[in-house]
């Protein structure tokens, strides 16, 4: 990077299924940096041992992939507010990555007794359990985009494709040769990534569903108020003591 670009990417430590972790980062970018332009939140696990729970005892899915995005995003509103006052385009930009998952999480979409470890976070499963965490994730993202549009910060939504990663290491190993004959090599997922949170056609899609590669798309479901409400109000119940 620094080579070609002549820039140096800094390390930022960060456990996303411990929230005191995703703070402590929150903390050391606002140390070093007073404004955010684009927010890429990226990483995730997929079905791994039902038995494997966040450090704060949430359901490790949900936990990292939906619950410590947003609970970093949030921490850092402030820089990126003013991410938003010193852009050319007056906008900062967060990209939140989902699946294809999330048009698999069903009608109840979010399972509300299953996020913590319950009977019913067994009963729904891993694969469930990782299509509710990717349905959190565009239901969190409609929610900021509507919340802090007035203040500069764009939220936007999307699919990256089906890709070979190591997303896929829980997979039993039939399963994922099986599944492998439809994944395309792991660079494709940054396409629709870069093109929300850099291209200028992009800048007025706030809140909208993006999918593979570099289009947009549409989600049933995620822009019900009362879901978005209600998914807002309990990650901020989940964020308390995490400051």
């Amino acid at each position: 990077l620094k080579s070609k670009t002549g820039k140096e990417a800094i390390f930022l430590e960060l456990d996303l299924a411990d929230l005191d972790s995703v703070t402590r980062a929150a903390k050391e970018f606002q140390s070093k940096e007073a404004a955010l332009h684009v927010l890429f939140n990226s990483g995730g696990v997929m079905v791994p041992p039902i038995d494997q729970l966040t450090a704060n005892g949430y359901d490790l899915q949900f936990g990292t992939n939906c619950l410590g995005h947003a609970h970093f995003t949030l921490l850092l509103i402030p820089e990126l507010v003013n991410g938003a006052k010193t852009s050319s385009d007056g906008k900062a930009r967060v990209v939140n990555t989902s699946s294809m998952a999330a048009y698999l999480a069903g009608k109840n979409g979010i399972h509300w007794n299953a996020l913590e470890d319950t009977p019913q976070r067994k009963k729904l499963g891993q694969n469930g359990l990782y299509n509710q965490s990717k349905y959190g994730n565009v239901v969190f993202s409609d929610e900021l985009a509507k919340r802090y549009a007035d203040k500069g910060i764009h939220s936007y939504a999307l699919n990256p494709g089906n890709l070979r990663t190591e997303l896929q290491r829980h997979l039993p190993s039939l399963t994922d040769r099986i599944i492998g004959l439809m994944l395309y090599p792991a660079p494709y997922g940054a396409l629709t990534q870069l093109w929300a949170g850099t291209t200028p056609e992009t800048r007025d899609l706030n809140g909208k569903w993006l999918v593979p590669w570099a289009r947009l798309g549409h989600i049933g479901g995620s822009s019900d108020p009362k879901i978005g409400e209600k998914l807002w109000d309990w990650i901020e119940e989940q964020r308390k003591n995490h400051y």
